[in-house]
């Protein structure tokens, strides 16, 4: 009779850990750290810091995931644990996940979830690195976005690095021409370092920030109005079908796909 509880209790524990570890926040996580893992094993003229917290010029936060200082240049790194296809344009406002769903009369259905353009999202981080270092210097900074192995990229992208995990070290090791001095590269790690914020309290504050954001985001959205001007989104035309485009287009570039 006590076997039977203790393998109930085994079983409620395990459900209960695989429901806590396929959480979005966790599996996000659990991606970092395969990152950080990665850039752990780059040479020792390679600096790499984990889950920074800046301030920003709006009284705001914002988190990065990675950054890798060097000789051959500042990399901050935006980690995706997706995986499926992922369609986007670095243009777009939001990309696209889909997933293989339960197979029904022969054919496979399929899942999706959209998502902030990640690109985007690191060129805010780009920016707060670059507020944290105009006092030790103007260096060019490269973002990169990078997705699990486990995901099929459909990106159009001219001018931006989105790339899969295994492909991350040899992006960086790519760029061979040293132009920060070895001291320097120890004084942007060091003012990095320095500027992150660690409390506990304003790590929560920044997350509920964030839904605050989201959560606004998806009203302006259902309501018509454009998240990011305020104008009104109209009903257009494109390659791939229908969409909502913002109504100041070309000032203002918003889209948001929508199924009739």
């Amino acid at each position: 009779m006590i076997s039977i509880f203790i393998l109930i209790f085994i079983s409620i524990l395990f459900v209960v850990f695989k429901i806590w570890i396929s959480s979005p926040g966790n599996i996000g996580k659990l991606g970092e750290k395969r990152v950080a893992r990665k850039l752990d094993m780059l040479p020792k003229e390679y600096i790499t810091l984990n889950d920074i917290l800046l301030p920003t010029n709006y009284n705001d936060t914002t988190q990065i995931d990675h950054i890798v200082v060097s000789p051959y240049g500042i990399f901050v790194i935006e980690t995706k644990n997706y995986k499926g296809r992922i369609f986007g344009h670095e243009n777009s406002e939001e990309w696209k996940q889909s997933l293989l769903g339960k197979k029904r009369f022969g054919r496979w259905s399929s899942k999706q979830h959209k998502f902030r353009n990640p690109i985007f999202q690191n060129a805010a981080h780009t920016k707060a690195v670059k507020a944290i270092l105009k006092e030790v210097g103007d260096f060019v900074i490269i973002p990169i976005v990078v997705f699990s192995d486990n995901a099929e990229l459909h990106i159009t992208t001219h001018s931006h690095i989105v790339i899969n995990w295994h492909n991350l070290r040899s992006v960086i090791k790519s760029y061979k021409t040293p132009y920060i001095y070895p001291e320097d590269v120890q004084r942007i790690a060091s003012k990095i370092s320095s500027a992150n914020i660690t409390s506990e309290e304003s790590r929560k504050r920044h997350i509920r920030t964030i839904q605050t954001i989201q959560q606004n985001r998806d009203m302006a959205i259902v309501n018509g109005k454009c998240p990011k001007c305020g104008g009104n989104l109209v009903e257009r035309k494109g390659r791939y079908g229908s969409f909502w485009g913002c109504s100041n287009y070309p000032r203002c570039r918003f889209t948001h796909n929508f199924r009739k």
